[in-house]
């Protein structure tokens, strides 16, 4: 049951106030909760649960990273998605295999790209008359190669989402604010005060920011600019035919692209990576003539025997940071955490990131 004020009323108070309801913030609330089942939890969020980004990701865990960082992070997340297996019994996560198409130049780079260490390998025999089977009319140029790696895995963010906050809401003293957007954070009395766009508000010891792609609309936005966090069209094709069994995911690793098994649906995800920056989740987004252009050629080039069969899609926005490095800070004070930049991974990073705004409240160092 939601409570808030309306007036002049005292404001519910809450051990720690969560802004966001998506698979960072969740994990935030999870992990809260599981360090001390007594700290009583408000989640907040101005729509519903698991929306936005999480909602519309492909689920697509890849353990790599283009610098140091990010490999720590997508390592440590990988570890902590295992350990949240044990604790929950499923978290909705399955193993698939991956090749990469890549510039025969670019294998070394790609290579050290992987955060657990492993490295490509060319395909077997077997493999590539998988792959011909599986993408008709696959294609690629003398200066590229065809890779495997060790199977990676594919996720249901939003079935996790909804399973990580049961476990929060199973709770009594615990609650899911919805419709409450928050436009300002203050502090009042020794406490965190939100404040929502009606008015509404509730106070807090501690809080957690976890805006997603609202990064820029709304309490962490000044701090969000500041670090260089811009908005981001994310566009991914559904590609209507079904996949074969034991089909592989194909990263297209220089087109920044991937065709993904989505067996729940019976088709195809085909990402691509949208020009269109500054594009806000408010703002009306669809698949436009731009993006069928880039997807097109892809296909063209690589896939031909897909060519006939993209049909819709998703699109959405998502916070981008430089270096696409997530950005885990406190804002303004040490009772206030931000925890914005999925930069398009938001879901395989999410354990890292929520870990870490959580260590920074709790007065913990960063893993």
């Amino acid at each position: 049951m939601s409570e808030r004020t309306t007036g002049t009323g005292e404001a519910p108070h809450y051990d720690l106030a969560v802004v966001g309801a998506g698979a960072v913030g969740a994990l935030a609330a999870y992990y809260a909760v599981r360090r001390d089942p007594g700290r009583r939890v408000a989640v907040i969020t101005h729509a519903g649960r698991g929306t936005g980004a999480t909602r519309l990701s492909a689920g697509f865990d890849t353990p790599t990273g283009h610098n140091p960082a990010q490999r720590a992070l997508a390592a440590r997340s990988t570890a902590l998605f295992e350990e949240l297996a044990a604790g929950l019994g499923d978290t909705g996560r399955a193993p698939v295999d991956v090749c990469w198409l890549v510039a025969r130049e670019n294998t070394a780079a790609l290579d050290a790209t992987m955060a657990d260490g492993g490295r490509t390998r060319p395909v077997t025999g077997e493999q590539r008359a998988l792959l011909d089977r599986t993408f008709p009319g696959l294609a690629h140029g003398d200066d590229q190669v065809l890779l495997a790696t060790a199977p990676m895995t594919t996720g249901q963010p939003q079935w996790l989402t909804d399973r990580l906050l049961d476990e929060v809401l199973g709770r009594p003293d615990n609650t899911l604010l919805e419709g409450f957007r928050v436009t300002e954070v203050r502090r009042r009395g020794g406490h965190v005060e939100l404040v929502a766009a009606d008015g509404s508000r509730i106070t807090a010891a501690k809080a957690v920011l976890a805006p997603g792609p609202w990064a820029l609309d709304g309490p962490v936005a000044v701090a969000a600019r500041e670090c260089g966090a811009r908005v981001k069209k994310v566009v991914a094709f559904h590609i209507m035919t079904p996949p074969p069994p034991l089909a592989p995911a194909l990263v297209l690793e220089d087109a920044d692209a991937f065709l993904l098994p989505h067996r729940p649906g019976g088709h195809w995800i085909f990402s691509i990576t949208s020009p269109d920056w500054d594009r806000g989740p408010d703002e009306p987004l669809a698949i436009d003539a731009r993006d069928r252009e880039l997807a097109r050629a892809l296909l063209a080039r690589h896939v031909p025997g897909f060519l006939p069969h993209p049909l819709g899609g998703r699109v959405f926005s998502d916070c981008f940071t430089p270096g696409h490095l997530p950005v885990v800070d406190t804002v303004g004070g040490d009772d206030v955490v931000m925890a914005i930049g999925g930069s398009g991974s938001g879901y395989r990073l999410a354990p890292a990131m929520a870990e870490d705004a959580l260590n920074l409240l709790d007065g913990r160092p960063r893993t």
